[in-house]
C-alpha cells in the first residue's frame, strides 16, 4: 500500500513565492521612512528635554542640529509647532510622507509627533 503524497504543487509553490516576493518589497520599500519617523520622535523628544523653557528659536536651532547629524529630511525646523503655557514646552508636528512603490501606486503615510516637558514632569 502506498503513502499518497502531500505537499504544495509547482504553480502553488510559485505562487506563494510572488505574494511573499511582493509583501517583501514592499516592506523594505516602506522600512525607510519609518525609520526616519522614529529618527524625527527621538530627536523631537531630545530637543524638548533638553530646551524646556527656552525660546521657539531656539528649539527650532536645535532640532536643526539633530537632523543634520540623524540626517532627516521630512521635517525642517520651520514645521515644528512649538507652544508653551504653564512651565510645559511642547513640541508637535505632524507630516505626511508619500512612498512610491510600483509606477503610479504609492503609499501615503501620514505621522504625528508630539513631545511636552516642563512642570508636569
Amino acid at each position: 500500500m502506498m503513502k499518497k503524497q502531500a505537499g504544495m504543487s509547482f504553480f502553488g509553490f510559485i505562487i506563494v513565492a510572488i505574494l511573499v516576493g511582493l509583501t517583501a518589497i514592499t516592506a523594505l520599500t516602506v522600512l525607510p521612512a519609518y525609520i526616519e519617523y522614529f529618527s524625527i520622535k527621538q530627536a523631537v523628544a531630545t530637543v524638548v528635554n533638553q530646551n524646556s523653557g527656552a525660546t521657539p528659536a531656539v528649539i527650532r536651532e536645535s532640532y536643526s542640529k539633530h537632523a543634520i547629524i540623524s540626517d532627516i529630511k521630512s521635517v525642517t525646523p520651520q514645521d515644528l509647532l512649538v507652544s508653551q503655557a504653564g512651565g510645559i514646552t511642547t513640541v508637535r508636528v505632524d507630516y505626511e510622507k508619500v512612498v512610491p512603490l510600483v509606477g503610479n501606486i504609492s503609499f501615503l503615510l501620514q505621522f504625528e509627533v508630539e513631545s511636552s516637558s516642563g512642570a508636569s514632569n
